[in-house]
């Protein structure tokens, strides 16, 4: 379940003294974290009428989140010089995908709220910690504040938490009981799971489809004990093309690429490896490389990514010897 630090419940704010507050995602915020973000902006303007809240999206969003976002508007900022009585950061996993609103947070007398579903490790950047491990989005943790505040989620709120659950599960398929708890008490609320899907569904760009390609192109294949890891190299789309090589067979990909002075990786595995191996990639493989690594990432089971100063070269080839480690095999190339 939810875990909570502090003597209070959410907000952890006297609300008549609560006017300003911002909710932060993630850079590049996805659509878990947009729309999570939009539901906690509703919960606070329900127990606190008069704030004033804003989206906080550092490094701007996705285009699918840039296109639900005209579905569920909000006020959106990307950078401020304001100050805030609440700062609230959600499905963020690593404080360091807060870019500059990390030192912001630091600085200011205001009270900081994590709620999360990723891993957390100690940070005294917050005042008060909300995370289940367990969920499989942000989402599901944000629908139980509303309850646990007794608080109705009005329609517009109970699609957009769908839609996030939806999203983060790969449209159910890795959903957990409570997560599907969640997504009956959201349909019986009037969200449809219809719409849900067809909101998600978006037509590759140019760029993302080429990105594919030539990841397909670069592919380098290994054999690492009974499984199948492959990678590539790419200077944007890591995400899409490793899920693509996740498709074409592999059991694990790990796709890297140099971009605006770091290096990005990001690893996927099917539901097969995770549940036969029991490896996290986010805390064992994402966490432990940057370790050796000048970076920082995280991630789930079967999801995960890193950003460093490291080569793509010396950041993918550490993500293989990890997995080859965790997995007690000899790394043997198919190619």
């Amino acid at each position: 379940m939810a875990r909570e630090v502090g003597p209070d419940r959410f907000p952890f704010v006297n609300l008549e003294n609560l006017k300003k507050a911002a909710v932060i995602c993630h850079r590049n915020a996805d659509a878990d974290a947009y729309l999570s973000a939009y539901a906690i902006s509703s919960l606070l303007g329900a127990l606190a009428p008069g704030c004033e809240v804003d989206v906080v999206t550092p490094e701007g969003m996705t285009t699918l989140t840039s296109k639900l976002a005209e579905k569920f508007p909000h006020k959106i900022v990307e950078d401020s010089d304001a100050d805030y009585d609440l700062y609230v950061a959600v499905d963020v996993g690593d404080a360091e995908l807060l870019k500059g609103w990390r030192g912001k947070m630091e600085m200011s007398s205001g009270v900081r709220v994590l709620v999360d579903h990723h891993p957390y490790r100690d940070s005294k950047l917050y005042d008060h910690v909300i995370v289940d491990e367990q969920a499989t989005s942000a989402a599901e943790v944000v629908f139980r504040l509303f309850s646990e505040a007794d608080v109705n989620v009005n329609l517009m709120t109970a699609q957009a938490l769908l839609e996030a659950i939806v999203y983060d599960s790969s449209h159910l398929a890795i959903a957990k009981g409570e997560g599907l708890r969640t997504v009956v008490k959201l349909l019986d609320i009037g969200a449809d799971v219809t719409e849900a899907k067809r909101d998600l569904r978006t037509e590759p760009d140019y760029g993302e489809v080429m990105a594919k390609l030539k990841g397909a192109q670069r592919l380098k294949v290994y054999k690492l004990g009974d499984w199948v890891a492959s990678t590539s190299t790419i200077g944007s789309f890591q995400a899409h093309v490793a899920r693509s090589l996740i498709f074409l067979g592999a059991d694990v990909a790990v796709v890297g690429g140099e971009s605006e002075g770091e290096t990005r990786v990001s690893l996927r595995s099917n539901q097969r490896f995770s549940d036969a191996t029991k490896i996290q990639l986010g805390t064992q493989v994402a966490e432990e490389v940057v370790k050796r690594l000048n970076g920082h990432g995280g991630g789930h089971s079967t999801a995960a990514s890193f950003s460093t100063t490291a080569s793509e070269d010396e950041a993918i080839d550490g993500c293989i010897k990890r997995l080859a480690e965790l997995l007690g095999s000899e790394i043997r190339s198919l190619n």
